[in-house]
Formats: structure tokens, sequence, C-alpha cells
């Protein structure tokens, strides 16, 4: 049996040549398409940015990848094709609240939108909503309360009506290089459908101490978790993430809030998001 020669450098690098030159055809292809989705979000009246919409897609090449390409970086490159198709569809803008102590949260935000789209420094989460109430951005990023000592920024939404909403949360793919620890939430101007989680702010009577609440949620049929609490004058309020895609109207929202009996005196809802890849989605994809 004669044994297949190895192919030079020469013929390698030129084959790789040959494949970016067809890579760079699919994309302007896959840009001109982009452009005629465009013209017809405005015939529709449709949103430019539907992030449940781009985590569907990165799933689904993430289901089908293969080879030493990690998921991070091929997450990146569509991240940065994403980002540019919003741009090149509508004029927009971002506003992201870099705090001195978490400087992460802007490359969560870069890391999300990529390389092109504007993006603004504020100091503050309330200075992000006063920015996006004011529609001098379209979007937002903040840093996802990480203890009750945070700034409850998120109180906000729940009076918001038809206003602001959190639709994403990142990272989607890993941290990669962002600095920090923290996670953050992406703010939009309009509802984003049901995605895998949802997110609810709890308005309470009485002085309820977080091991109550926590206990009280435990009883029904989907997971919630307990992000922030705030107490004081007799009452409280509570962002809890909920482990299922809930309407206002789900009877497991009911049954979930059931346990609190009278004490529960509003229950408003702020958004969802598309669950994150988890890290052995990265390692199975690596290893097909």
């Amino acid at each position: 049996m004669t044994t297949k020669p190895p192919r030079t450098l020469e013929t390698l690098r030129r084959q790789i040549d040959e494949t970016d030159d067809k890579l760079h055809s699919l994309l302007m292809q896959r840009a001109a398409l982009v452009a005629e989705v465009g013209v017809a979000k405005q015939e529709e009246h449709a949103r430019i940015e539907v992030p449940l919409r781009e985590a569907e897609i990165l799933r689904r090449l993430e289901g089908r990848h293969r080879g030493k390409l990690p998921v991070g970086a091929l997450v990146r490159l569509w991240r940065e094709l994403m980002g540019a198709a919003i741009i090149s569809q509508a004029d927009f803008s971002v506003a992201v609240a870099v705090p001195d102590n978490d400087p992460g949260i802007w490359d969560l935000a870069r890391d999300h939108y990529g390389s092109q789209v504007p993006m603004t420094a504020y100091r503050s989460p309330n200075e992000v909503l006063r920015a996006l109430a004011e529609l001098s951005h379209d979007s937002g990023v903040i840093a996802a309360p990480a203890g009750d000592s945070d700034e409850p920024w998120w109180r906000a939404l729940a009076g918001a009506g038809d206003g602001p909403r959190i639709n994403a949360r990142l990272p989607f793919a890993g941290r990669g290089n962002a600095r920090g620890v923290h996670d953050a939430f992406v703010i939009g101007h309009a509802a984003n459908g049901v995605g895998d989680r949802t997110l609810f702010v709890l308005e309470m009577s009485g002085d309820a101490s977080r091991a109550s609440l926590v206990s009280a949620l435990s009883h029904g049929d989907v997971g919630a978790v307990v992000l922030q609490q705030v107490r004081g004058n007799g009452s409280s309020l509570a962002l809890i993430d909920v482990d299922a895609p809930l309407a206002a109207d789900d009877p497991r929202l009911a049954k979930l809030m059931s346990s609190l009996g009278k004490q529960l005196v509003h229950v408003a809802p702020i958004g969802s998001y598309a669950k994150p890849l988890a890290a052995g989605d990265a390692a199975r994809a690596a290893s097909r």
C-alpha cells in the first residue's frame, strides 16, 4: 500500500487562501441577505435587535461544530457578524454601566456587540436607564446583581410598563479574556418574547428575610433564584430568576407565588433571556 505524501507548507497555504476567498464570498452573500432582512423588518415594524433569535443561531452552530476551533472563538466570530448586521440595518448604539470597581462589564458588552457597534460608558446603572428612557441609546448593559448590597437598579423596570426590559444575559459562551467575575444583563426597549429563564420583581408586605423568601419559592414546579432583595419600612422588593419561560398568566407562576400568601402584593415581569451555553457544550463540540 502506498502512503500519500504529506502536503507541503506552500500547498497548504494556497489551500487556506482559496478557503479564505470562499469564506469572504459567503460573508458578502450573508451581508446582502442581512440588507434584505433590514428592509423586511422596516416593512413589518420588527425589532432590529432580537437576542433570542441570535441565541438560536449560536446554539445551532454549536450543535454542528466539529474540530479544534474553540466554541468561544466561533461565537465571537458570529457576534461580530451580528453586531455588524445590526448597524447595517439602522442607527444603533449601546449604553454600558462601567463602575470603577468592575471594568469587565465593558469587556462583556464589547464581546457581545462586536467591535463596530458604538458604545458609551456611564458610571452607574441609573445613568444607563436614564439614557434608555431618553432614547439616547437603543440598548444598555448593566452588571447582574451580585449581592443585596448592590444598587437595585432593576426596581425601575418593574414600573416601566412597555418600557425597557431585560433580554439577554452575558457572557453567552464563556468569559474569554473579559476582566472581572460578574455577569451582565442586556436591557432593550421592547419585549424580547419569552426566553428560557424569566425575571420577576416581587413586592411584598412585611419584612421577610431572604431565607424565608428562598424557602417559600422552593415549593413550585419550577426553580427560582433570589438575585437580590431590598428590605425596609415594613416591606421588601426582590428580584427573582425563574428557570422556565413563564408568562405573567402562567399557572406555574401562580403556584410558585402561592406560598407567599397575602404577603405578596405585586408581581412584575421585567424580562427573560436565553440560557448561556454551558461549559460542557464547548467540551462536547471540541471532542466531536
